[in-house]
């Protein structure tokens, strides 16, 4: 790993490709910062609109959970950095809380303005990358990360369902229009997936039978072999897991539950500020559903997608008349308020790094002047 000190110092014969991704942080921050703020004007403005000519007051029963969700809502970017700190550490890397929110902090910033379906993982690897953490371990650390997420989510899901008789189930079938639109997503995520498969499997196809030359078979060749080695590896380190690291990752899974938990809590809150009676398992369950269709809408953080998903899957338990400020707020405060906390957070933490950066190079070329003074004249 890199000097801590120094993230952004150019390095003799690094990889292109990472020098890119060390520059890739000011520009993702300055299309955000141009971005975000239009868009949270149109949000705004939405809510605006839907409130009309009510009173705001007559419908906003329980200002303080708003209060409350406004808090709770960096809790998740918080305890997702604990997490990646922590197996930075295990795995012997000089990779603390502050380096992991700056991971965190930029892959929020860098995910709202690519398209949802684009994910996060890809997007975490270059910043770990960009952070000086080799290839492997980067994806060591989302495969931890992402197995925890996995066992966590899922667990939450079928204890929600559990609490609720699973009337979910029941719900969903209910209302024809919620299923066909919900089976119209499960196909076209379907699709992609299959053509996406297909695609790759051509092309592997192709680059072994020499479609596209020797050469670039022959590089075909050496990239499996590298990817094969980075299995190995990952293995080992997922094997160091289960000998000695079964302790952190209990502790790991406790942050893990409670930044789950906490994400999908918000629109409970927000509606209950709205005085729509609170049903904590299903609105959870409900709100898991409305992050998973957006998750998939090929438009920046799922924009439309995820107000789109709310109307509709909401619709049934709340009054018409609450539901879009309703809709409006919680956006503004799931989605919004903890990217602007983001931005402003990576901003100052690569302000840092840079400033140490030039620091150092500063200390460096005064002791080779000093060097050079201290050296006996010819």
């Amino acid at each position: 790993m890199s000097d801590p000190a120094q993230p952004h110092t150019p390095i003799e014969g690094e990889n292109p490709a990472i020098k890119h991704w060390r520059n890739m942080p000011r520009r993702t921050l300055t299309i955000a910062l141009s971005i975000l703020p239009l868009v949270a004007l149109v949000n705004v403005a939405v809510l605006v609109y839907s409130l009309g000519g009510i009173d705001l007051s007559e419908k906003l029963v329980a200002p303080g959970l708003l209060g409350l969700a406004a808090l709770l809502v960096f809790i998740p970017m918080i305890a997702n950095s604990i997490r990646l700190g922590l197996w930075a550490r295990f795995l012997g890397l000089e990779f603390g809380f502050l380096k992991a929110l700056k991971v965190m902090t930029g892959t929020m910033v860098t995910n709202s303005v690519t398209p949802s379906s684009t994910g996060a993982m890809p997007i975490k690897l270059l910043f770990l990358m960009g952070e000086g953490v080799d290839s492997r371990r980067s994806v060591t650390l989302i495969s931890f990360q992402a197995a925890e997420d996995t066992f966590v989510t899922l667990t939450t899901v079928g204890l929600c369902l559990g609490i609720t008789g699973y009337a979910m189930f029941g719900f969903l079938g209910s209302d024809p229009e919620i299923l066909t639109r919900l089976n119209g997503t499960i196909e076209t995520a379907a699709w992609i997936a299959s053509g996406t498969v297909l695609a790759i499997a051509a092309l592997i196809t192709m680059i072994a039978v020499g479609a596209f030359g020797a050469r670039v078979r022959d590089w075909s060749a050496r990239l499996m072999r590298r990817v094969k080695w980075h299995i190995v590896q990952i293995a080992r380190d997922w094997a160091n897991v289960f000998r000695q690291g079964k302790g952190l990752a209990l502790i790991n899974l406790g942050f893990t539950a409670l930044q789950w938990v906490v994400r999908f809590s918000i629109a409970g809150l927000v509606l209950a500020a709205f005085d729509v009676e609170w049903q904590p398992a299903l609105f959870w369950l409900l709100q898991w559903l409305v992050q998973t269709i957006s998750s998939i809408v090929p438009t920046p953080g799922g924009a439309g997608g995820a107000e789109a998903a709310f109307l509709l899957l909401f619709a049934p338990f709340v009054a018409i008349g609450v539901l879009v400020p309703a809709m409006s707020t919680w956006r503004l405060l799931h989605f919004y308020l903890p990217l602007v906390g983001a931005a402003l957070t990576f901003f100052l933490l690569h302000r840092r790094d840079r400033a140490k950066a030039k620091a150092a190079e500063r200390e460096e070329l005064h002791d080779k002047q000093d060097m050079a003074m201290a050296q006996p004249a010819e």
